[in-house]
């Protein structure tokens, strides 16, 4: 048929026809059937019971078929043979590339910090919703049953700022989910870099390395068995990872981070030590397996006034007197805090003072005060110098505001209920009507600030759209789409802030091992840039429909049938009896017109359209990789509907391929459907 086409199974139950005994000897026998599994008959003697108890004995009760499953990988078909596979009792999984459901997904909080959520988690949140506070006691609604319920989150998880890599430039920017899909159990490997990240994800799944986008098994060189282990990994790679790189380190020298930490330093002297912060200090603990000193109690607090707070039987004595928190700091020269944190470190009790008491000790007092002696305030203010930046030092520094930016803003703010009006409260980017409005500058303050108080140069935009213009830097793009005529090429560039910029750095991967079978998981992203952050490691997003391969046919690179699939030449006959003729004359047409589908594909991606948007202009039997499960009863049934000689040519010969493997799992049944259904149309119950 096609030399391309081909099926692999990639697992499959253990001694499924054993399984299958079970399921049907339970159905009928009163004991547990699970304590007699040791006297089970052998696999082929448990065929051969299956066979003459329920398949031919034509009992029509076939549940115990559907426990024991396959999953086989199929590639180099068209797409039409896929999509009219899918339809029956199978489950279909298609280019697949994913990941194991504890990998971490990298979120940017408003503050900058990060957040990070498993994306077995956020699969659960995207699909089930957030569980509530409380129970409902009542029938909701919309007559939702009194107990605990989930609350829809996808509109927050939208909103928040995934971590891409902008792949011109390096740097990494904000992006936000489409979609949170599973993609069903699939082999997972477990790849270690040389910085002690790890990342789990399937062979298919596409790593941004320093040579491009890679599939993980080809970017390896991966070899593995027919049960998936690693027998060898022939190439190296360098994967591209978050944050920056620091190559003189300290922190990152197991050697040098074990020497300091024998010497009992604690994670805040490290970090001095090696000039980077006591959570950088805390993470490389963990990769090199130290434990570090504790700073609470070790010189961490500095003494202050006599010390005699410290002191238990001290304490113990002003408290059996009577006194109060603020009376023994009076007595011990320091803070109530420090009394407080001394009297429940040792366990002590506090004496509290009635309720409504008309002699507070912060009566009269207008705000918090440290009870400090003059050398611990010193202390204080020179540790505010060494470990805190400020103005122009700080990596958050933007140059400043001047006077005249906030009274442009506050103008703006004062006149947007006018500006609104006059476009009918309806954002001029989304054309959304009745969000929350900002006024925003169609010509912006720094490329004109002469036009910052022209009314008609405001327009009403939503708060989604007026952020994501300006922290995209769209700016020229709204403005040339709101107002063609406008000439954004003589503004004067936009000011760029001072500070770092979080950079991806190459990674050397130094180990791969064969986890198992898992779920596995993908995101699609929005925007330009198709990738996420999954533990530190740039990965692919999700992709219905991989286009590489379309752009490499119209560039010459890959043979047009290598990528879209034609029938072989020859006579055919539709499902009415209608006779036709295949001829090489109409192949070359269908080819060219292939062909010519991949270079308007190519030109669309170049024009920065979508990759879901270019692909309506190919031809529909682009070749398709995909994943299928199925049990036995379900194997039967599509070889009934897909083996028969009417059935599309394609799915007959999928299911040739199919049978092999079928075949070796389950002999008995095999031999058993062979002589008795395969090609004669009969449906399977």
């Amino acid at each position: 048929m096609d030399p391309l086409f081909k099926v692999e199974v990639l697992s499959q139950t253990a001694n499924p026809q054993q399984v299958i005994y079970a399921a049907m000897h339970q159905d009928y026998a009163e004991s547990f059937v699970w304590d007699d599994r040791s006297t089970f008959p052998a696999e082929d003697k448990a065929g051969d019971l299956v066979i003459r108890n329920l398949l031919g004995g034509n009992r029509g009760h076939f549940g115990p078929l559907e426990h024991p499953q396959m999953v086989l990988n199929c590639g180099w078909f068209p797409h039409s043979t896929m999509q009219q596979i899918r339809t029956h009792r199978v489950g279909i999984s298609f280019d697949v590339q994913c990941l194991a459901g504890e990998t971490e997904v990298t979120f940017v909080k408003a503050s900058g910090s990060l957040h990070k959520l498993p994306i077995a988690e956020l699969y659960d949140l995207w699909n089930n919703g957030e569980k509530a506070v409380r129970e409902r006691k009542i029938r909701g609604r919309q007559g939702e049953e009194p107990g605990e319920y989930r609350r829809d989150c996808k509109k927050r998880l939208r909103r928040m700022k995934l971590r891409v890599l902008n792949e011109a430039t390096g740097v990494f920017e904000i992006s936000h989910l489409q979609d949170v899909m599973c993609s069903g159990e699939q082999p997972v490997y477990r790849l270690t870099m040389a910085d002690g990240k790890t990342l789990d994800c399937t062979a298919n799944h596409r790593l941004f390395t320093i040579d491009g986008w890679q599939h993980m098994g080809d970017a390896l060189g991966l070899l593995t068995d027919d049960r998936h282990q690693v027998i060898a990994m022939t190439k190296d790679c360098e994967v591209m990872c978050n944050g920056l790189v620091r190559t003189d380190a300290l922190y990152s020298q197991k050697s040098w981070f074990i020497a300091q930490a024998d010497k009992g330093l604690n994670a805040r002297e490290l970090a001095e030590l090696a000039g980077c912060s006591v959570e950088v200090i805390r993470h490389w603990s963990r990769q090199h397996g130290v434990k570090l000193a504790s700073g609470r109690h070790q010189g961490l607090k500095t003494v202050v006034g006599n010390g005699l707070y410290r002191d238990r039987d001290w304490l113990q004595g002003q408290l059996a007197q009577g006194l109060h928190a603020d009376e023994i700091a009076q007595l011990a020269n320091c803070s109530i805090e420090s009394v407080k944190k001394w009297v429940y470190h040792y366990g002590l009790q506090l004496n509290k003072r009635p309720s409504g008491t008309t002699n507070p000790w912060n009566k009269n007092r207008g705000g918090y005060e440290l009870n400090l002696s003059p050398e611990s305030r010193e202390i204080r203010q020179q540790n505010a110098k060494l470990h805190t930046r400020r103005g122009s030092d700080s990596n958050f520094w933007k140059g400043g505001v001047s006077s005249d930016r906030t009274l442009i803003g506050a103008w703006t703010r004062q006149i947007a209920p006018q500006v609104h009006e006059k476009f009918d409260y309806v954002c001029q980017s989304c054309a959304k009507k009745g969000a929350e409005l900002h006024a925003h500058h169609l010509v912006p303050v720094f490329a004109d600030e002469s036009l910052a108080y022209e009314f008609d140069n405001l327009v009403s935009v939503c708060k989604d759209c007026h952020e994501d213009i300006h922290s995209q830097h769209r700016e020229a793009e709204f403005a040339q789409n709101f107002q063609p005529l406008l000439e954004s090429e003589s503004w004067a560039p936009k000011p760029k802030p001072n500070g770092r910029k979080l950079m991806a750095h190459p990674v050397k991967v130094v180990q791969v091992e064969f986890l198992g079978i898992q779920t596995t998981y993908d995101l699609e992203v929005a925007g330009e840039w198709h990738n996420f952050v999954a533990n530190g490691v740039v990965v692919h997003n999700s992709f219905r429909y991989t286009g590489n391969k379309i752009v490499e046919v119209a560039e010459g690179k890959r043979d047009v049938e290598e990528v879209f699939y034609m029938r072989p030449l020859g006579f055919y006959t539709d499902r009415n009896g209608k006779k036709y003729e295949y001829t090489e004359d109409l192949r070359q047409d269908d080819l060219a017109w292939c062909l010519e589908g991949a270079k308007r594909y190519a030109l669309r991606i170049s024009q920065g359209f979508s990759e879901e948007h270019a692909r309506s202009l190919i031809a529909f039997d682009v070749r398709q990789h995909w994943v299928m499960s199925a049990n036995v009863r379900s194997l039967m049934h599509l070889m009934d509907l897909r083996a028969k000689d009417d059935a599309q040519l394609e799915c007959q010969h999928l299911c040739e391929l199919i049978f092999p493997h079928f075949e070796a799992w389950v002999p008995s049944v095999a031999a058993w459907y062979q002589k008795n259904r395969w090609g004669k149309a009969r449906l399977s119950p």
